[in-house]
């Protein structure tokens, strides 16, 4: 203990005090432990200077030695803060959002974490870079742990099999049905309103004060018909990648790097293939696109010039007061309000129209309740990622019964689906003791009550809305999803997530094909 307390040594402890600071600051957002549990990493930290760094730092400098292990700490530490951000790690959605843009779109708090982690890493490898200059044992650790440090880091993993991928493995494509020949055989065109409720899972209804939690979204399920067991693919995680599937047949297989785009701004999206959209206008529907947030967030935009829809709605063209925006734009509140005023002036048009509305209130980490719901629910002691989750639903419930109430709701389909499962959140450790689904409800059209359980996945929506509509689905099937109202078995039924996960992560045919530049039709 004696070159701990020397007064010689103060500032090799201060180095020391700062590095293993660093690291315990890391190790507490990544594994979300407790204040004191950071204390025992903190002290085990300095412990074990005690012993190994006795002896080891010289009186003198050492010439100037390269410090090997900032890059893998800089990677450890990469991971260790998207993490903390998102919850898990997924290089695909980090490339897709590099390449469509980031307009709009900044997590909550995001400036806040980078810093810290900046500051951590910082702190760490300028420690670490004056020990190994200082110690023999420090230089020896530093050589040492270069390699270990790579190969335990799932973010290498995660970007090596990104770029290592089977070519010639075509079972997804094989597996792909094309849509674009589907014949529409009703005599009435039904109309159709998809909700996609932002990051409202099934799983809330589950947890600890689920009921409260969930009172409104159960009660909309019980009205209709129920489909339990729609499970998270790969590469449908987020909300993009959610939206596109469900409208698609097909999981957003990455595009930017593998195919020599270099993060450049797409001109096309999802060129290669039809979605939902372009089917409906083919049969002379009118199609329309909501939300509060900016279109130039993930591509949004692209996407939706790529597929013909007739009108789209953001926070650049729904009027709201100037003082009630949340981090993303419009509260749900403002979209439902203009989305009714939409569907008042589309039933008066006579055409059918299909009508996709997207929610932000339950977005991670803390959501966005909406002015209505406070007044609605002025005693809630809800934490507020909960209270957002229930005010998600309160506001389709409302929306709902507003337009069921004015008979706007004849012939329309009402389909509401949670567009992924939340990302990083409080209770994420109670979410995670469950079976973690999607949520999925059909309202209307005279649809009796009722409960499907299938494995399935976002995908499988597609083929289920063209059923709802009255398409002919040879098999059930369009895009690489099956009907859920079919007998006909998904993917996911079929194989099992596991594999069906696996070939989405080692795709390159199918994906070459969603993202050709060449028009749809």
């Amino acid at each position: 203990m004696e070159f701990i307390l020397s007064r010689s040594q103060y500032k090799y402890n201060l180095i020391v005090f700062v590095l293993v600071l660093s690291i315990s600051y890391a190790v507490k957002k990544y594994f979300l432990i407790s204040g004191f549990a950071s204390f025992i990493v903190f002290f085990g930290g300095a412990a074990l200077y005690i012993v190994y760094g006795y002896g080891a730092l010289a009186k003198k400098s050492a010439s100037f030695r390269f410090l090997y292990s900032f890059f893998p700490v800089l990677l450890l530490f990469v991971y260790a803060g998207v993490v903390s951000l998102f919850g898990e790690f997924d290089f695909v959605s980090i490339v897709f959002h590099l390449s469509m843009g980031l307009e709009g779109g900044i997590p909550e708090n995001s400036a806040k974490y980078i810093f810290r982690f900046a500051l951590s890493y910082l702190g760490v490898v300028v420690a670490f870079w004056f020990l190994i200059n200082k110690g023999h044992r420090f230089l020896a650790l530093d050589r040492t742990l270069f390699v270990p440090l790579l190969l335990i880091n799932p973010l290498v993993w995660s970007v090596g099999s990104f770029f290592i991928g089977n070519p010639y493995d075509d079972r997804l494509l094989k597996a792909y049905s094309a849509p674009d020949h589907l014949q529409l055989l009703v005599t009435t065109k039904k109309n159709m309103i998809i909700i996609y409720a932002e990051s409202t899972e099934r799983t809330f209804g589950e947890i600890a004060g689920g009921d409260k939690i969930f009172t409104e979204l159960k009660e909309l399920a019980a009205s209709g018909l129920e489909v339990k067991g729609l499970a998270q693919a790969k590469n449908t995680g987020w909300s993009m990648a959610g939206f596109v599937a469900s409208q698609c047949g097909v999981p957003l297989q990455p595009h930017g790097l593998l195919s020599g785009n270099m993060f450049d701004k797409q001109q096309t999206f999802f060129a290669g293939i039809v979605c939902l959209s372009d089917l409906l206008k083919k049969n002379d529907y009118h199609v329309e696109f909501l939300n509060g947030a900016d279109h130039g967030f993930a591509g949004m935009t692209t996407f939706l010039n790529s597929h013909q829809f007739d009108q789209t709605y953001g926070v650049h063209n729904i009027e709201a007061p100037s003082d009630y925006r949340n981090d993303w734009g419009h509260y749900d509140d403002t979209v439902f309000e203009h989305a009714q005023n939409r569907v008042r002036l589309l039933n008066q048009s006579g055409k059918p129209y299909v009508m996709s509305v997207a929610t932000i209130a339950a977005h991670f980490p803390s959501g966005h309740p909406t002015r209505s719901c406070e007044q609605a629910f002025p005693n809630n002691k809800l934490p507020q990622i909960l209270f957002s989750v229930k005010c998600t639903g309160y506001e389709i419930n409302r929306f709902i019964k507003t337009l069921r109430h004015e008979g706007l709701l004849e012939n329309t389909v009402v389909v509401i689906v949670s567009d992924h499962l939340m990302m990083k959140n409080d209770y994420e450790e109670q979410l995670n003791q469950k079976q973690r689904l999607n949520y999925f409800a059909v309202i209307g059209d005279n649809n009796r009550p009722q409960l499907l359980e299938r494995h399935a996945a976002m995908f499988d929506v597609f083929p289920t809305l063209l059923d709802l509509l009255g398409f002919s689905l040879p098999d059930g099937q369009a895009g690489l999803g099956v009907s859920l109202l079919s007998e006909n078995k998904t993917l996911f039924e079929q194989y099992g997530a596991g594999k069906i996960n696996d070939q989405i992560g080692g795709d390159r045919l199918l994906a070459r094909k969603i993202w050709a530049e060449r028009p749809a039709f």
